[in-house]
């Protein structure tokens, strides 16, 4: 190795010297071929991923990575996701939107050598934003109008759901795993009958052609937020992998369980819970989602949360939002995910 390192500088010094002396020597960059594992020893390669994919096939508690994917040409190693680590068990892409040709590609990598699923997320309440914007400006278009013109009217359920149908279209176009619904919703205590009956249209139609690509497509489907808001008469929770309950902003084990506590209900499974935690951004200075008093970050303290003793519900695991931050340790990438796969699953495959 020291006598290819030694070739390399002096050809590098002969080169630059060349360059010195004729103004018309042109440079060229050596090339390096980097060799990985796969490479090296395939069949050693395909016998770590069997394990990886014997590991998923078992009775554990999960971990679902939550990841910012980028548009276009991805610029670092945190970007990929073949760069998370084996043991993650799902991947959600938050940015539905966003789903480049190089992420598809990754998607099916991770899929076909690790069996880690994919999936992408529908959000209500982004959507219902989205609406009311959408309704102002319609508004403002009518005021306008000459006299006798008519009036845009704007059927709320009619834009829900042509909303929910265009995602499963692009959940199809993907061919993703699963679909994740985020839902909060509005807590029924506090509508009268009208608001209440007006409320449930709007879910239903959110709901039904999301409950329909499940059924039909017999895709993964995860869902977070608050399932005792939820008015539609359906037993969509029961088709649901996995209830995630979003907790990043709690700081200790104790509020995680009453997060958990409070979405149980009538009607609503206690069988699947996962707590939702994000990763910390060090890369802002003002951020406080992601640690918990004591200085542990929320991962490893959702980790601890899983095998702790539970009354009244089951743990399943625990969802990670923003898992692309975890890859920047500088002793261990992804390293706050790690302990927390180690803590549910000792001696995972990693």
């Amino acid at each position: 190795m020291k006598t290819i390192l030694k070739t390399i500088i002096g050809t590098a010094a002969l080169l630059i010297s060349a360059a010195a002396c004729d103004k018309w020597t042109e440079q060229r960059p050596v090339d390096f071929d980097y060799l990985t594992i796969k490479d090296k020893n395939p069949a050693l390669y395909e016998s770590y991923m069997q394990s990886i994919r014997d590991y998923h096939a078992t009775e554990h508690q999960v971990l679902i990575a939550r990841f910012d994917n980028k548009d276009g040409v991805l610029s670092g190693r945190a970007d990929h996701l073949t760069c998370l680590p084996d043991s993650v068990d799902y991947v959600v892409l938050n940015n539905a939107d966003l789903v480049s040709a190089q992420i598809l590609e990754e998607m099916n990598t991770i899929a076909t050598e690790k069996s880690i699923p994919t999936l992408i997320p529908v959000d209500y309440e982004a959507l219902m934003k989205e609406l009311n914007l959408y309704i102002e400006d319609v508004e403002a278009q009518n005021a306008e109008l000459e006299e006798g013109s008519e009036p845009v009217v704007v059927d709320k359920a009619e834009w829900l759901s042509a909303k929910a149908s265009a995602f499963t279209a692009k959940a199809s176009e993907y061919g993703v795993a699963g679909i994740m619904v985020c839902f909060e919703g509005i807590n029924p205590l506090g509508l009268n009958t009208e608001r209440k009956a007006a409320e449930t249209t709007l879910q239903e139609a959110f709901f039904a052609p999301l409950e329909k690509w499940v059924d039909e497509r017999g895709g993964l489907f995860f869902f977070q937020g608050a399932p005792t808001n939820l008015l539609i008469e359906s037993d969509i929770l029961s088709k649901a992998r996995y209830i995630i309950i979003p907790a990043e902003s709690v700081t200790t084990v104790v509020g995680l369980d009453y997060k958990v506590g409070m979405a149980c209900g009538t009607g609503v499974p206690t069988d699947r819970f996962v707590i939702g935690v994000t990763a910390f951004d060090v890369t802002d200075e003002t951020a406080t989602d992601g640690l918990f008093s004591g200085g542990i970050s929320a991962i490893e303290g959702a980790g601890r949360w899983a095998v702790s003793p539970a009354s009244g519900f089951s743990k399943k695991g625990v969802c990670v939002n923003h898992a692309q931050f975890d890859y920047y340790n500088i002793t261990n990438v992804y390293s706050e995910i790690g302990k927390a796969i180690a803590t549910m699953n000792p001696s995972p495959v990693r």
